[in-house]
């Protein structure tokens, strides 16, 4: 399986309408750099190896008290 090259303004142009947001020709150029660089920082986090056991999750709200999620 290979990477494919991330491509902020097909991103935009796929998600904003999703939610909801109208970005200008003034304004993509900088959303596509600010992207670019986060897509960046989600690589670096990515690579990084979590050895299992080491992850502390936040625990999870149940509506139900006693009951957990899984048993829903």
């Amino acid at each position: 399986m290979t990477k494919s090259e991330f491509d902020p303004d097909s991103y935009i142009q796929a998600t904003a309408p999703l939610l909801g947001l109208t970005i200008d020709e003034t304004s993509r150029e900088s959303v596509a750099t600010f992207l670019t660089i986060a897509k960046g920082m989600a690589d670096i986090l990515d690579a990084t190896p979590v050895p299992d056991g080491t992850l502390n999750l936040a625990p999870v709200f149940s509506a139900t008290p006693g009951q957990e999620p899984d048993d829903a």
